[in-house]
């Protein structure tokens, strides 16, 4: 395992101020800043991967991570040909199950101190737009996450980001559900989500948890940058070519955009599978 050892300066400043947000919380033990990447993926940030090998958000795409082995790329971010970022991670959960998982993300998001737990300095708030599944009677803990809307507030790399983020039945990007069994699949958040302030961009974000024979590892593709529009004057415009024009795609999507939130995705999972059974076991 490798330190992570780069925060920029208003990540540090989050950090202090979640410190003292969680201080007095029943689970305060769990929040630690000292961050890990196991050292297999380290290759993975040092340069783009080919886009030739980038997984297409299609249902032959997303179905091809229910077959068996693995991908030529299992980390990697590029720029695709419609300046689109996209990247892919993976991350082991040695000691985990699928229950874990879904239970983890309608908890982190009762108050914000829990969100922080997930990563401490980047980090802010994800607000559920509607808070009485969290508390509703009767449903599962898949059930309090999958069909909500979440407004997250956080840090990607150095820059704030505001997303809405709906989480979605993955049948209703493509995936063929039927095969999750047989596949391993015992957990996923699939979801797609777009920035809250303008340019609104669309982000497209699937995790599937795949058991292994210690737990399961969490295999995820982002497409960032896709579907751009412009809210102006209570109407959402299309900006189709005129934003690659711009160059908006690329500096909200493309290379940028993939790297940053490739280092920010396999961060947070990678802190996220050393504590989340410890703390299921605590407070599910």
């Amino acid at each position: 395992m490798i330190p992570v050892t780069y925060f920029p300066v208003a990540t540090q400043r989050q950090f202090a101020k979640n410190r003292e947000l969680i201080r007095g919380k029943p689970y305060e033990h769990y929040f630690n800043g000292d961050l890990w990447l196991h050292d297999e993926v380290l290759p993975a940030l040092r340069e783009p991967m080919a886009p030739a090998d980038a997984l297409r958000p299609d249902p032959d795409g997303l179905n091809s991570l229910l077959d068996p082995g693995h991908h030529a790329v299992e980390n990697g971010f590029c720029e695709l040909a419609d300046g689109t970022g996209y990247l892919a991670s993976r991350v082991p959960f040695p000691g985990c199950t699928g229950e874990m998982l879904h239970w983890w993300y309608w908890w982190c998001a009762v108050e914000p101190a829990r969100f922080t737990l997930w990563y401490p300095h980047n980090h802010i708030a994800a607000e559920p737009a509607d808070r009485s599944v969290l508390t509703r009677p009767g449903l599962t803990h898949e059930q309090r996450h999958i069909g909500t809307t979440q407004y997250v507030d956080q840090y990607i790399g150095p820059q704030r980001a505001r997303v809405a983020l709906a989480y979605l039945d993955p049948a209703e990007l493509g995936f063929d559900t039927s095969r999750f069994a047989e596949a391993g699949i015992v957990a996923h958040s699939c979801s797609r989500g777009r920035w809250l302030r303008p340019p609104i961009e669309a982000v497209t974000m699937v995790h599937l948890a795949r058991l292994t024979g210690d737990g399961f590892e969490l295999r995820s593709r982002y497409w960032i940058g896709h579907d751009i529009t412009l809210r102006a004057f209570g109407r959402s415009v299309p900006l189709g070519g005129v934003a690659a024009g711009l160059g908006i795609k690329r500096r909200l999507g493309g290379e940028r955009g993939a790297y940053e939130q490739l280092h920010h995705d396999l961060i947070e999972f990678t802190h996220l599978s050393t504590f989340l059974a410890a703390i299921y076991r605590e407070f599910a």
